[in-house]
């Protein structure tokens, strides 16, 4: 089973996004970029390759400075270090014990609901402010399911299930 076959995804939408519809999502891409990060830093350990924001941004297709802001967060945590100009990054911790909810708590933003709806028109009914507010109630039981998933899944795991 590669990455994108995980049971539990670090970014999906379950109903497209379109004029009037609704979006939602588990996760949020940084999440993602800061789980590639890691396994990158991960997998290519072994290969003595110098690991820098331009060689994630080759790897992943994210904006370097993107990168290097995520990267900022992870070292933060002491999750990777980094010497400056010609050092690279190495892992500095065990992505055993990095579940994918410290992850995501690490870089997402802890006032944003994972699951959402776009805001309300000004013209909208009680109808639709009810359906909004029962959507809501919901999201946030299945929002909760998810991150007691992602508390049981490790980082490693992804690393462990990439094809090489």
């Amino acid at each position: 089973m590669d990455f994108f076959s995980l049971p539990v995804q670090p970014d999906f939408t379950i109903i497209p996004n379109y004029p009037g519809g609704y979006y939602h999502e588990i996760s949020n891409k940084i999440h993602q970029l800061a789980l590639q990060i890691l396994c990158i830093c991960y997998l290519y350990n072994d290969q003595k390759i110098k690991i820098t924001s331009n060689f994630i941004a080759e790897h992943t297709g994210a904006d370097p400075s993107i990168i290097r802001y995520t990267m900022l967060d992870l070292k933060k945590k002491n999750y990777i270090s980094s010497k400056p100009g010609p050092g690279g990054t190495t892992l500095s911790c065990d992505l055993s014990q990095i579940s994918l909810f410290d992850v995501f708590e690490l870089v997402a933003d802890q006032n944003e609901s994972a699951l959402k709806f776009y805001d309300l028109p000004a013209n909208a009914t009680s109808i639709d402010s009810s359906i909004n507010d029962a959507t809501d109630y919901i999201f946030k039981q299945i929002q909760e399911d998810v991150f007691q998933a992602m508390k049981k899944r490790k980082v490693i795991e992804i690393c462990n299930s990439a094809k090489l």
